[in-house]
């Protein structure tokens, strides 16, 4: 954060106060830095440094999200920042623009990079963790922390991987788009619970066996010590937000349902229409699954139905950014109302 810009005291000289201006005027130039577009603009393209480790070659989304204006500001819990949804379509776009990205391939390594750098611009460590596919390739979970006031932990997660030939702008980019806005706000504005943001890989089914799926998420519970897993409250994935008529919270019922409870009772609180809707699969349709069935309480929420989803008109032309900025504030929400009771009260499950 910038330090604050001096403030000129009255009865100073004219000169003394016109020299003040000129500097006030020069440092705020460095400070703010040149006027930029909104969105993507001015950093290292997503391909950048992955010659020896990537053979293909990709479109170059123009970079890092920039930081607004206003983040020049010190936030205050009095004025707390709202979920912006032009940054989370600028993600979209840019993972869009990776083309199909199936669990292993190269251009999935390649948005995980990409994703991995934009997590370091907004000052986190994220580190990439190596998942082995049933087919003998690699995929990447792309990890960072937000710490809290609370060492318990919630887990937000959506897969960035897409079924091709799917763009997958709504699935699941879409859910990226906000993870990562959220991650954005939280990088200024922490909140209670200690929240750690996983993009997931290899969510999707990769060849012809309807159970190998959900690599990423899979491998990431089975790496938790049994200390991380006590000490997680809960579980959100974000995962298919950007179209479609009902918003749902979605669980197996197979796992408790504190999680699920606490995002229905904050959308009821917040005057948005969400209702319960039970998971069918078997093993479950997002990544919530993993979650589940180690007993954390875990919940998928969804805007649905997508008649385009897992083809190649999924892109984001088609999307309505309203579903995604509803679904990306209720996350933020539910996560800035969450005390030290409601933690110790998620994680007693």
């Amino acid at each position: 954060m910038p330090a604050r810009r001096p403030i000129l005291t009255y009865g100073l000289a004219a000169l003394t106060i016109a020299a003040g201006l000129v500097i006030g005027v020069a440092v705020g130039r460095m400070l703010v830095g040149p006027t930029t577009t909104p969105g993507l603009s001015g950093a290292a393209a997503p391909g950048a440094h992955l010659a020896e480790s990537t053979p293909a070659t990709f479109p170059a989304p123009a970079g890092q999200l920039d930081a607004p204006a206003d983040s020049v500001r010190q936030p205050t819990a009095a004025t707390p920042i709202a979920f912006d949804v032009s940054r989370a379509l600028a993600t979209i776009r840019a993972l869009e623009e990776f083309g199909p990205r199936k669990g292993g391939s190269a251009a999935e390594f390649a948005a995980a990079r990409w994703l991995q750098q934009q997590l370091g611009a907004l000052g986190y460590e994220a580190r990439l963790e190596s998942v082995v596919l049933t087919d003998g390739s690699t995929s990447h979970n792309v990890i960072a922390r937000a710490e809290g006031s609370s060492p318990r932990v919630i887990v937000l997660g959506a897969h960035y991987d897409t079924k091709p030939p799917s763009p997958g702008a709504n699935d699941n980019a879409s859910g990226c788009g906000a993870l990562l806005e959220i991650a954005r706000i939280l990088a200024g504005q922490p909140v209670t619970p200690t929240v750690e943001f996983v993009f997931f890989g290899a969510e999707e089914i990769i060849d012809g066996d309807p159970d190998h799926h959900h690599f990423g998420s899979r491998a990431r519970v089975a790496a938790m010590s049994a200390d991380e897993r006590a000490a997680t409250a809960g579980m959100i994935s974000i995962d298919m937000i950007g179209y479609g008529p009902e918003f749902h919270s979605r669980t197996m019922l197979r796992g408790p349902r504190g999680m699920s409870d606490l995002v229905l009772a904050q959308a009821a609180a917040s005057g948005v229409r969400m209702t319960f809707l039970k998971d069918p699969g078997a093993s479950g349709w997002s990544d919530h699954e993993a979650y589940e069935l180690a007993g954390i309480p875990a919940t998928w929420i969804e805007w649905r139905d997508d008649p385009v989803y897992h083809t190649a008109k999924d892109t984001s032309g088609h999307l309505d950014s309203a579903k995604i900025r509803t679904a990306g504030q209720l996350v933020l929400d539910v996560l800035r109302s969450l005390d030290a009771n409601d933690l110790e009260t998620l994680v007693a499950r």
